[in-house]
């Protein structure tokens, strides 16, 4: 049976499609990289917005229009939290949550009613265990290890911990003995992963933390680099900005889901710390390990957000040593206290905010990157080109995307690269001789 599978969301659903990918291709199936052919279509979805819900509805058609003999399955965060939804959507067979994702294999070889269609069957129950795992991340040079999952958090937009259940986590010599597979395998950068990593191991008796299984990972040291893929502003102590500053393996790089630079938005999200928390944090981390990038999340129009709590944002980020933003426009999640509240922001408002904000993130960017032209940088050569030079590309351990000139030579492999030039697709670079 040829199985084409689509992913939707965070890097947590990309690590759980690596681990339905390796069931299957153990099993007498075969991943196809395309949908024309495929006898059957497994959709992992994302419900973070109401517009990811909406994508993912767009996209299970589209299934169905290219491809109408195909068996489909939706699994993922949708399944999980609609699955009533899904099952409403025309060509829908089978409608599986988290928990369910570890039983794919079972599904497909179940098959399809012969005859009228059937009403979809739905499989959904607890929000998933973390067995789920994947020895590696095919057709890629870094693999994803999630290490934790599930959320325990409250954030009013959030409709996460619905779809994911509480957090738990992987025991650390688990953790340890699937990083000797990977390396094994030739992997040069493991991305550590969860769906609220600063929580991992808080469940454990004793209790462990991100930092202990980074320190456990330090010490064992590893032939690759290893990266942390998001923690909030007040779970990055002095103890791990101790670690990263000495570490000879883990990259100079991280990302804070920061969301909003004005107390009292960040108040109504529900989340803990503050403006003075960021500042804080992100000066200290600056000043206490040399190059490192330093990444954040920010959600634009949040319902109360008028033009002064959005300009709170704009200065705390434009006086930080902030290098990249991600920016997300708030999209009303139906589920969540954020949908109902009062002051939403209108669409156009939001939009122009948007705007704003993006400036501000290309002179960031363009600024840090300015810094490093003449030096070179160890950069991880990857198997994708990029789309719009065709040139082989790259990142650095500081996370500054590398495009290499003139460079046909082999990938997954870490190369010297001197910094030439800021362009609008990454940073042009030669490699050393």
């Amino acid at each position: 049976m040829n199985v084409f599978i689509i992913t939707l969301g965070c890097k947590a659903n990309q690590y759980d499609s690596f681990a339905i990918e390796e069931m299957l291709t153990m099993g007498d199936f075969q991943v196809v990289p395309d949908l024309e052919g495929a006898d059957a279509c497994i959709i992992n979805t994302c419900t973070v917005t109401g517009r990811t819900d909406a994508q993912a509805r767009q996209l299970i058609r589209r299934v169905k229009r290219e491809n109408s003999d195909a068996l489909v399955i939706v699994t993922g965060c949708y399944a999980q939290v609609s699955p009533n939804e899904v099952a409403e959507i025309e060509g829908v067979d089978y409608v599986l949550g988290n928990g369910e994702k570890e039983r794919i294999v079972e599904h497909l070889l179940m098959g399809r009613e012969s005859g009228a269609p059937p009403a979809p069957t739905i499989r959904v129950g607890e929000s998933g265990s973390i067995g789920l795992r994947a020895s590696g991340s095919p057709g890629r040079t870094r693999a994803y290890l999630k290490v934790q999952d599930g959320c325990d958090n409250s954030c009013s937009y959030c409709i996460i911990p619905t779809a994911r259940g509480d957090a738990r986590s992987m025991p650390r010599e688990t953790l340890l003995s699937e990083i000797d597979v990977l390396v094994e395998k030739g992997y040069k950068e493991i991305v550590l992963t969860g769906i609220h990593l600063g929580s991992y191991g808080e469940e454990f008796l004793p209790p462990v933390s991100i930092t202990g299984l980074l320190r456990s990972i330090e010490e064992r040291r590893y032939p690759c680099r290893f990266r942390v893929s998001s923690l909030d502003s007040d779970e990055i102590t002095d103890e791990l900005i101790e670690l990263m500053a000495t570490s000879e393996t883990i990259c100079r790089h991280l990302h804070l889901p920061v969301q909003s630079g004005d107390d009292s938005i960040i108040r109504r999200m529900g989340r803990g710390g503050g403006a003075d928390t960021v500042r804080e944090r992100v000066e200290r981390i600056a000043s206490s390990i040399p190059g490192i990038v330093i990444g954040v999340d920010i959600i634009v129009g949040f319902p109360g957000e008028g033009e002064g709590e959005f300009m709170n944002t704009v200065r705390l980020l434009d006086e930080l040593p902030v290098a990249y933003m991600h920016i997300f426009p708030f999209s009303k999640r139906e589920g969540t206290p954020a949908a109902l509240f009062t002051g939403q922001v209108d669409a156009q408002v939001i939009k122009e905010r948007c705007r704003r904000l993006r400036e501000l993130d290309g002179e960031k960017r363009a600024a840090f990157y300015g810094r490093y032209l003449g030096r070179e940088v160890p950069v991880l050569v990857e198997g994708a080109r990029n789309r719009a030079t065709g040139l082989l590309q790259g990142r650095s351990d500081n996370y500054i995307p590398v495009l290499l000139d003139d460079y046909e030579g082999p990938i997954n492999r870490l190369v010297s690269v001197r910094l030439d030039r800021v362009t609008e697709n990454g940073v042009v670079g030669t490699v050393g001789t």
